[in-house]
C-alpha cells in the first residue's frame, strides 16, 4: 500500500519498488504489481457500490508533465500558509504572490484540476484499504469482481454471479468460454487464474478445466467425481457392501477362475478381456454399467442375484426407458435420473447412463452384450447359470417406425451439392482439412475411429500387374483388432499432397515421419480426437442444410439435418454397390465379418419400384 500510495502522489516507480517492493528494482515486476494492486482496489470498490472511486484508482494522474513539473509537488494554499506564515504576517492577496512565485504551474486549471483528482485518489484510498482482505464467495455478483466489458460478456452468456461461473466451468471443462462472446482462451485462462488465487473461499477446479482434455489423463479426470452409490460412472460407483455379489444367489459354489470376490472386479476382469478397439471396449463398458446401476438402484440386488424374471424385466425396462409417459411409469426409479445430454463427458455431474430412448435395435445389442457377460461369467466358473439364456430377444411393440428403405447415405446429388458448398467456403484450417477428410472419408469407407488412427507410416505403393504405373494403399487397423488394406485412389493421394503442403509437410506422404497423422488438428500435426473430428463433419452438414434452407429447399435439407458421420461409410458402400463393384469386394473394402451386413448396400427394389410406378403413370398420362 505504502508503494502504491507513492505513485498516486507522482513518486517514480523505480524509486518505489526499490524501496517497498521484495523485488525490487525489477520494474516488469513492478508494473504488473502495480496492475495487480489497481485490479485489487478496483474490485473492492466495485464490490461496495464505489463505481467512482474505481474509475479514479485506474488514473496515472500524477504522472510527469512535459516541462518536468509534477502535480503532485504541488501543495496547497493552506499547507504553504502553514509552512510559510504560521503567524498570518501576510495578507491574502501577498501569500498568493508568493504561492504563485514559489509555484507558477499552479495558476494552470488543468494541473489544479490533476491536484484535486489525486487528492480524491488518496481519500478514496484511505476508505478502500481496510476492505482489501475481502475474499469472493459464489453469492458476488460478476459485476463486483471483474470490469465491465468482461462482466458484460459473463452476464450476456447467463453468468451472473461467481457462483454460478464456478458451475459453468466445472460442467463445459476448459473450453468453456467458447460460449462467451468475445473472451476468447487468453481471457479465460486469466479468469481461471483467478479463480486459483481464491481456493480456499471457492473450492478448487477440476483438473479438466485448467487443461485439455487430451492432456489429462482419464484418472485424473475421474478423481476430481465423489465416489458414491448413486447413479454415476463405474469409476466413480460405490458398490453397497451388501450388494456386492460376493454373496449373490448365483455364484459358483467353488472358487471362481478369476481373481474377483465381488460383482464389480469381475466385471473389469471381463472388460479386459475384450478386444484393444477403444470403441469395442466402450461399448462393452456402457451395458456393463448400465446392467449393474440398474440391478442395484432399481431392483435392489448384486449382478450375480439376477433371476430370470430380473433379465425379462430390465429387458422391457430398456425398451420403456424415455418413451413412456410419467403416470404410466412403474419402476422405482424415475426416467429423468437415468437420461443425460447427449456427449456430457463421464467426469461431469450431469452425466447419465442414457442420453435418451433406445431403438429396438440398441436394446437388442444391449441383451446381446448382457448376455455375452453372464456367459462368460459362466465359463470363469464365478456365476452358475447365465439368466439371459432363458430370456426371449423378442421386444414388445414400440411407436418406433422403422426405416423400410435403407435411408442413412447421401445420393450423387447430394453428395456434389455437399462437395461444392464446401469448396464455397473461405479457406481456413477447418476447411481445408475436411476438403480432404470427406473425400477421404467417401472414397475408403473407414469408420471414424479408423480415419483418425492412420498415419502416413501405414502408406505404401505396389507395382500394377497390368503395365506401368503404380497403387497406392493403406494399411488400416480395423474394428476386432484386424488389418486390412484400403486402396487410395489417385484423386485422394493429390488431395492428401495438398493437404500435407497447407500443414508445411513434405507433399510425398512416404517422406513425413511413419507416425505422421493423415488428419491433423487446426493448430498442430497432431492427431485429432474422433470427438473433435465429429463435431467438425457435424457443423459441415449443420451449416449444409442451413444453406438449403435459405434458398427454399426445405426438403433438401432434412437429409442433412439427420446426418452423422456414419453416413460417409455408408455412402461409400451404396456408391460403389450402384456402380457394380461385387459385393465380396465391398465387404473386404469396409472390413464387414458378414456378407449380409454388406448386402444392404445392394438392395435397390424400392427404387425400381418407384420408377416402374412412375413410368407407368407417365404412358397412362400420355394416353390420355
Amino acid at each position: 500500500m505504502a508503494f502504491f500510495r507513492g505513485i498516486l502522489h507522482g513518486l517514480g516507480l523505480k524509486e518505489m519498488a526499490d524501496r517497498y517492493l521484495e523485488t525490487g528494482i525489477d520494474l516488469r515486476h513492478a508494473k504488473s504489481t502495480l496492475v495487480w494492486i489497481q485490479d485489487t482496489l478496483r474490485q473492492s470498490a466495485l464490490r461496495n457500490g464505489k463505481h467512482r472511486e474505481a474509475r479514479l484508482l485506474r488514473l496515472r494522474l500524477a504522472a510527469l508533465r512535459d516541462d518536468g513539473s509534477n502535480a503532485s509537488t504541488i501543495p496547497t494554499i493552506e499547507d504553504f500558509r502553514a509552512e510559510n506564515d504560521p503567524d498570518g504576517f501576510y495578507r491574502e492577496k501577498e501569500l498568493l504572490e508568493l504561492y504563485l512565485e514559489a509555484y507558477p504551474q499552479a495558476a494552470d486549471p488543468r494541473i489544479r484540476k490533476r491536484q484535486r483528482l489525486i487528492e480524491k485518489q488518496l481519500e478514496a484510498l484511505k476508505w478502500i484499504e481496510p476492505l482489501v482482505t475481502t475474499e469472493p464467495v459464489p453469492e458476488d455478483f460478476i459485476a463486483a469482481w471483474f470490469d465491465s466489458p468482461v462482466s458484460d460478456r459473463l452476464i450476456l452468456a447467463g453468468i451472473a454471479t461467481i457462483g454460478a461461473l464456478i458451475e459453468h466451468i466445472r460442467e463445459r471443462g476448459y473450453r468453456w468460454w467458447v460460449t462467451v462472446p468475445r473472451l476468447g482462451e487468453k481471457g479465460a485462462a486469466r479468469i481461471v487464474a483467478w479463480l486459483h488465487g481464491y481456493e480456499d473461499a471457492l473450492g478448487g477446479l477440476p483438473a479438466h478445466a485448467t487443461a485439455p482434455l487430451r492432456n489429462t489423463s482419464i484418472s485424473v479426470l475421474m478423481s476430481h467425481r465423489n465416489s458414491q452409490t448413486g447413479i454415476v460412472p463405474l469409476e466413480s460407483f460405490v458398490v453397497p457392501g451388501d450388494l456386492d455379489g460376493s454373496n449373490g444367489s448365483n455364484r459358483y459354489p467353488g472358487s471362481p477362475r478369476i481373481g474377483a470376490s465381488d460383482d464389480y472386479q469381475a466385471i473389469h476382469a471381463w472388460l479386459v478381456t475384450k478386444s484393444g478397439n477403444p470403441n469395442t471396449q466402450r461399448a462393452y463398458r456402457k451395458e456393463a454399467e448400465r446392467m449393474l446401476l440398474w440391478a442395484i438402484q432399481e431392483r435392489g440386488k448384486a449382478l450375480s442375484g439376477l433371476a430370470v424374471e430380473d433379465c425379462a424385466t430390465y429387458r422391457d425396462w430398456l425398451s420403456m426407458l424415455g418413451r413412456t409417459d410419467p403416470e404410466n411409469w412403474t419402476f422405482r426409479v424415475p426416467q429423468p435420473e437415468w437420461i443425460g445430454k447427449r456427449n456430457t463427458p463421464r467426469f461431469s455431474p450431469n452425466w447419465r447412463p442414457f442420453e435418451g430412448r433406445l431403438s429396438a435395435t440398441s436394446v437388442r445389442q444391449a441383451i446381446t452384450i448382457a448376455g455375452s457377460l453372464f456367459e462368460w461369467l459362466v465359463r470363469v466358473q464365478y456365476c452358475a447359470f447365465n439368466p439371459w439364456a432363458a430370456v426371449g430377444k423378442a421386444l414388445a411393440r414400440s411407436d418406433e417406425v422403422p426405416d423400410v428403405e435403407f435411408s442413412r447415405a447421401f445420393t450423387v446429388g447430394q453428395w456434389q451439392y455437399l462437395m461444392e458448398y464446401l469448396h464455397s467456403l473461405p479457406i481456413t484450417p477447418y476447411t481445408q482439412r475436411l476438403r480432404f477428410v470427406m473425400p477421404f472419408a467417401q472414397a475408403t469407407g473407414l469408420r471414424l475411429s479408423e480415419m483418425v488412427d492412420a498415419t502416413t507410416g501405414r502408406i505404401y505403393t505396389m507395382p500394377l500387374a497390368d503395365g506401368m504405373g503404380m497403387r497406392w494403399m493403406l494399411k488400416v487397423y480395423g474394428k476386432g483388432g484386424k488389418w486390412r488394406t484400403v486402396p487410395l485412389p489417385e484423386r485422394l493421394v493429390v488431395s492428401l499432397r495438398e493437404y500435407l503442403t497447407y500443414r508445411e509437410l513434405d507433399s510425398d506422404p512416404m517422406a513425413n515421419a511413419s507416425d505422421t497423422p493423415l488428419i491433423a488438428g487446426v493448430a498442430s500435426n497432431r492427431p485429432v480426437s474422433a470427438s473433435a473430428l465429429y463435431k467438425t463433419i457435424h457443423s459441415l452438414f449443420a451449416d449444409t442444410a442451413n444453406a438449403l434452407k435459405k434458398n427454399g429447399r426445405c426438403l433438401e435439407a432434412k437429409a442433412f439435418d439427420r446426418a452423422t458421420v456414419h453416413w460417409l461409410r455408408h455412402t461409400c458402400g451404396s456408391y460403389l454397390a450402384g456402380s457394380g463393384v461385387p459385393v465380396n469386394i465391398i465387404q473386404k473394402l469396409l472390413g464387414h465379418a458378414s456378407l449380409a451386413t454388406t448386402s444392404i448396400y445392394t438392395n435397390s427394389d424400392e427404387e425400381r419400384l418407384w420408377f416402374e410406378i412412375e413410368n407407368a403413370g407417365s404412358e397412362m398420362s400420355n394416353a390420355h
